[in-house]
């Protein structure tokens, strides 16, 4: 096969993403923080390939009962950077089907090209990720989920920023997980679908290890007490025949509907909860404090500032140059708080005429970050930054997020 440069797939990848994926605050393509219907909001969705992840959201998860006729999450945003394997590894030429032993020379140079790209396109779609939290931005992470440990901690971080998280566990026989991901495009392989599925099956169903380790921590919701198992048509009871066919010889004795009658009903019962939970979740605002806190300073900047600020939470920073803003009391507790995650320092100042204000402070390092104010600069009064006379650096708050979800 033709040698492929990984240099040039880097710069075109990047040229290629530049008006989507690395976006300014100013061009994303967001939703006024006062119009945000769930602010601060995250799930996590895990489960093997063919496991029906993205169905489920979009088909399934619609309200008690299935009740709605539209998915409870249709105003969140997706971030799962494989799917973008399936737009882009054609544009260069890439196979979409994942090389799982490189026995030949072009196999290795397939395999090493591949695992670059990808990496070239998780680290793209993180920086959007950290873009869209930085506006609250309701967000949906559907991945494998076998990696227990990072993934709780990942949980963890975007309870510490402000997010609330559901979780949502999804299962299917790795068998039926091998012959499902052989039918799609995108493939990683049978060998490497295999392992995924049987870690899944040990660390997730049977331990149970997202349940015990995030049992009592703040802002989590767990939608189920259990792995929901995906293979009934709910409506009729029976195996699911599509995209491939669950059999008994599949199942375990409690799955399998010929030795268990109330399996398909277990599962239903399920699902049910799930509904029941997420609707509950999805209705209620946020109550995690600093997601709180910063909400509030945000939505109030939007307000007092005419929509100039406020949109971005790094914007509660800049306010705080300002005397007009610094003296709100919400905006300031929303900096506050945005200095204690390590987004900047904040020290009382003396104002002129008298009285202190809680300002940035110019110097001093965070743990994890460089610090957010780079000096002064006039950046002119039809710019966001013009408000102020303080020029901060957006990317330092967004390496703090990308720091916080890594």
């Amino acid at each position: 096969m033709e040698k492929l440069n990984l240099q040039e797939l880097r710069q075109m990848v990047s040229e290629h993403f530049t008006g989507s994926l690395l976006e300014s605050p100013e061009l994303l393509d967001e939703k006024s923080i006062l119009k945000n219907k769930h602010p601060f909001k995250a799930v996590f969705m895990f489960g093997p390939a063919g496991a029906g992840k993205g169905y489920i959201l979009k088909n399934v998860l619609t309200g008690p009962n299935g009740s709605g006729t539209r998915s409870l999450l249709a105003d969140f945003t997706t971030a799962n950077p494989d799917e973008r394997i399936e737009e882009v590894f054609p544009i260069f030429g890439v196979s979409t089907k994942f090389v799982n032993s490189a026995e030949t020379s072009d196999a290795v140079d397939l395999d090493m090209l591949q695992q670059k790209a990808r990496l070239i396109l998780q680290n793209a779609s993180r920086a959007h990720t950290a873009n869209l939290l930085s506006i609250a931005n309701p967000m949906i992470f559907d991945t494998t989920g076998e990696s227990v440990g990072k993934m709780v901690g990942r949980i963890k971080q975007l309870a510490k920023l402000g997010y609330e998280v559901a979780v949502m566990i999804v299962n299917v026989p790795t068998q039926a997980s091998v012959e499902r991901d052989a039918q799609r495009d995108r493939t990683v392989g049978a060998e490497r679908t295999a392992q995924i599925s049987q870690q899944f099956q040990q660390e997730v169903v049977a331990l149970k290890k997202y349940h015990t380790s995030l049992a009592g921590v703040a802002g989590v919701t767990m939608l189920v007490d259990e792995p929901f198992n995906n293979i009934f048509d709910l409506s009729t009871g029976e195996l699911l025949k599509k995209p491939t066919a669950v059999t008994p010889d599949m199942l375990p004795d409690e799955l399998n509907p010929e030795k268990n009658p109330e399996a398909a009903a277990h599962e239903k019962a399920k699902m049910d909860q799930a509904n029941q939970r997420l609707q509950d979740w999805v209705s209620s605002p946020v109550s995690n404090p600093v997601g709180t806190a910063l909400l509030s300073g945000m939505r109030t900047l939007v307000k007092a500032s005419g929509g100039k600020l406020g949109q971005n939470m790094n914007d509660l920073v800049i306010a705080m140059a300002n005397d007009k803003f610094s003296s709100i009391p919400e905006v300031a507790q929303g900096a506050k708080v945005l200095s204690d995650l390590g987004g900047v320092t904040m020290t009382m100042k003396k104002k002129k005429g008298g009285g202190t204000k809680m300002a940035a402070a110019p110097g001093g390092e965070q743990p994890g970050i460089q610090r957010a104010v780079r000096g002064k600069k006039n950046t002119g009064a039809d710019t966001i930054r013009g408000l102020t006379n303080e020029s901060l650096d957006y990317s330092d708050i967004l390496e703090m997020i990308r720091r916080e979800i890594k």
